[in-house]
């Protein structure tokens, strides 16, 4: 794309592509973030909704459908504060390029495949496939722009 030139005051100009995908990750940053928060908020009022019912007549074959259904809820809760933790992590890294520190891209990378894994561990594979190929993406992408990075 863009050469790294200098301005007047001798700092380095952030390449166009690299603008484009900083801005890119964060604007995903910012919906993850809101999703992550609604989640927990919604997880929190279900957990309070089922531990108050547990106790009700009729209900006892209620609870074993619905463990039957869904993944522990302790494998949940770890899902969704890993997936909060690396989003944070990911947007310090993505915040870091935006500044041109190649270490941003290392804490990037790193907490992307961090949530990668937890995402197959999850779901499986096959639920995570357009994740893998979107986060591939994006690491080869900020890759191509680690030569304008100090």
């Amino acid at each position: 794309m863009s050469e790294e030139t200098t301005t007047g005051t001798g700092a380095a100009k952030r390449p166009v592509f690299l603008t484009v995908l900083c801005i890119l990750s964060f604007i995903a940053a910012g919906f993850a973030i809101i999703g992550y928060v609604g989640v927990i908020t919604v997880m929190g009022a279900a957990s309070a909704i089922t531990s108050g019912m547990s106790g009700l007549e009729g209900m006892e074959g209620m609870d074993e459908a619905i463990a039957a259904a869904t993944p522990s809820a302790s494998m949940t809760w770890a899902y969704i504060i890993v997936g909060f933790l690396t989003t944070i992590v990911s947007l310090v890294g993505v915040l870091k390029m935006w500044k041109l520190k190649k270490q941003g891209f290392m804490i990037y990378t790193g907490s992307t495949v961090v949530s990668l894994i937890m995402g197959i561990v999850y779901s499986g594979i096959g639920a995570s496939v357009a994740g893998i190929v979107i986060s591939a993406a994006f690491i080869v992408m900020y890759y191509l722009n680690v030569k304008h990075m100090s």
